[in-house]
């Protein structure tokens, strides 16, 4: 018997920080492991693949504004996933 898949996009909320010029990114990952987690940050987007037991999450989000894509910081704790990314001047 094949093992069933779900893909599902996971639910992902988006702020701006006005005080440090940066935007947070934060990311419900329910069951997956730290090491599964496969994320990609330019300065245009975020791209996300990450697994669980029966489930593959994927994320394309587009920015409205230019990142600084190379000091993007990223946490994952207790399922959500944090990405911080200071927005170019």
């Amino acid at each position: 018997m094949v093992a069933v898949r779900h893909k599902v996009e996971p639910d992902v909320c988006t702020y701006i920080d006005k005080e440090e010029n940066s935007l947070t990114i934060e990311i419900s990952l329910p069951g997956v492991n730290k090491e599964s987690i496969k994320l990609k940050v330019n300065t245009r987007c975020l791209i996300l693949y990450a697994e669980a037991d029966d489930v593959n999450y994927a994320k394309y989000l587009s920015f409205y504004h230019p990142v600084e894509a190379d000091k993007a910081k990223a946490v994952y704790e207790h399922g959500f996933l944090r990405v911080k990314v200071p927005l170019m001047a």
